[in-house]
């Protein structure tokens, strides 16, 4: 695999860098911590209030998950801090990745790059790239850095930005509001990738928050050092069909049972318990779906947001019934 295919992949957004400096590295006299970000590039990262600093508070921060690569091998997991420092509020807000970014700012040079992109299905979850200069990958996106120190990697197809998540989480909080609605009344042909992306983003974030990042089905809520959690965000009615990103057409399963789902291996009766269909039952190979036959699901903490009637019915007809 090259590294356009590599950084191509669907479960990623679109990439974005930096050249790195030699304050970034650790070779400057000063030896800051961790690589500074321009501001042309925090709009890409999740948001952080700059009012928020003061001389009390100098700084407010996040963390961030992060997968690290050196080209395209795989250091290491780990978790890194996004920050802003206003040095006791004396300066504006320095954007920088410290505490965690060391794997790679170990093995960074000035004139290196650093790939980043985020999951297209979460808001902070990134994988890091370093690209060592004179490398065959360093090379190969040479063509589209094109003299330029930070930015997109590739000007006609740019990340996702803050802005947009932000608007996808308002048009959502709206589509919870409303009458529920099982399918769009049109599928449309063709919607903007960053569009897309983002709601796909913010709809998985906001089911996985109302159940705690649990199993609706089985309770399992499987979570790596780093914090990356098994459990995912299932649509009832899938977007292929014309299902919205309505939280109430969405509940949380570990990527087993969601598979299964999707197969209509089992669905949710009316009474909000596990049904299991005759022919699927009956297999040895499906021994492990019983355990959960008449067993009640897990709701979402807000009662308005739970699985819209409609959507487990829709289900059950059309997936489920088959296997009886």
């Amino acid at each position: 695999m090259n590294t356009k295919e590599f950084l191509a992949n669907p479960e990623w957004d679109a990439p974005f860098f930096k050249e790195l400096a030699h304050n970034d590295t650790g070779q400057a006299a000063g030896h800051q911590a961790g690589m500074v970000l321009p501001k042309d590039l925090r709009q890409y990262l999740p948001s952080l209030d700059e009012a928020a600093t003061s001389q009390v508070t100098p700084t407010t921060d996040r963390f961030l998950g992060v997968e690290m690569f050196i080209g395209l091998i795989h250091l290491t997991d780990g978790i890194v801090r996004y920050q802003f420092q206003t040095w006791g509020g004396t300066r504006s807000a320095e954007s920088r990745i410290t505490d965690g970014f060391q794997p790679i700012r170990n093995l960074a040079a000035a004139g290196d790059l650093v790939i980043f992109q985020r999951r297209a299905d979460a808001l902070d979850r990134f994988r890091l790239l370093l690209l060592k200069r004179e490398t065959p990958e360093f090379l190969e996106v040479m063509p589209f850095v094109n003299g330029r120190r930070w930015g997109p990697l590739n000007t006609t197809e740019t990340p996702v930005t803050q802005a947009l998540l932000s608007q996808a989480g308002s048009e959502l909080t709206q589509l919870a509001q409303q009458t529920f609605q099982l399918t769009r009344p049109q599928i449309p042909r063709v919607e903007a990738r960053q569009s897309r992306i983002a709601r796909s983003s913010v709809f998985r974030e906001r089911v996985r928050k109302e159940y705690a990042r649990k199993c609706a089905v089985s309770g399992i809520a499987l979570t790596t050092p780093t914090f990356l959690r098994e459990v995912e965000s299932a649509h009832i009615v899938p977007i292929s069909e014309g299902g919205t990103e309505d939280v109430r057409n969405g509940f949380t399963l570990t990527q087993s049972l969601h598979w299964a789902f999707d197969r209509g291996l089992f669905g949710v009766l009316p009474n909000r318990t596990v049904y299991i269909p005759r022919n699927v039952r009956r297999m040895t190979e499906n021994d492990f779906l019983t355990q959960f036959e008449n067993k009640s699901i897990t709701e979402a903490a807000t009662e308005s947001l739970r699985v819209h009637p409609e959507a487990f019915g829709w289900h059950m007809r059309t997936l489920v019934r088959q296997w009886d």
